[in-house]
């Protein structure tokens, strides 16, 4: 007489099929009785197809689409998506198409948005602006107090004239051609 046999055990939350268990025979009974452990059961989950689960839900197997494990990102903000079991691309507004930078949904494709695009270029181009600016008046400071106090040296009055340029430079560089996908060698170097 056979002591144990497969039963077929499924996620307490998800319900998702998980595998196969073993089922213990009741050691009370003379009867064929089958100890099922919690979250199993003896029905045989259906075969599932591709991105497909099954799951067990009110006493019966169904099958669910299954899109967990491929990279889905919404049409709507371009931002990744996270699945859950019975969701699909379609209900949620979805593409496995990853976008790329400054994405705008158009049609069945991603199409770059120029507008946010540059408008991002210029944002990022002004904070790097800004920053080497403020950097340059830090070093700028001491020297313009020396000179202010008459006890700056010819080096330290040089220095302060240099970084002063710099400085014009640095303010001058949206007024150049290509601002603000100005290259590296473009920005003016910091004094030395």
């Amino acid at each position: 007489m056979e002591q144990q046999k497969n039963v077929y055990s499924y996620h307490p939350q998800s319900g998702e099929y998980l595998g196969l268990v073993l089922a213990d025979r009741s050691p009370l009974d003379v009867e064929e009785v089958w100890l099922i452990p919690a979250f199993a059961t003896e029905q045989q989950p259906p075969q599932t197809g591709n991105r497909q689960i099954a799951v067990y839900f009110n006493k019966e197997w169904t099958l669910q689409a299954d899109w967990r494990s491929i990279p889905l990102w919404s049409k709507q903000t371009a931002q990744p998506i996270f699945p859950q079991i019975g969701e699909t691309p379609d209900s949620l507004n979805a593409t496995t198409q990853q976008p790329p930078a400054f994405a705008v949904w158009k049609g069945d494709a991603w199409e770059v948005d120029d507008a946010a695009q540059q408008a991002a270029q210029m944002a990022a181009a002004q904070m790097r602006q800004q920053q080497r600016l403020a950097a340059a008046l830090q070093q700028r400071k001491p020297l313009e107090d020396a000179v202010e106090l008459g006890i700056a040296s010819a080096a330290e009055q040089a220095k302060l004239a240099e970084w002063k340029r710099y400085c014009v430079d640095i303010s001058r560089l949206p007024q150049q051609a290509g601002w603000p996908s100005l290259a590296d060698s473009v920005w003016p170097a910091q004094p030395v």
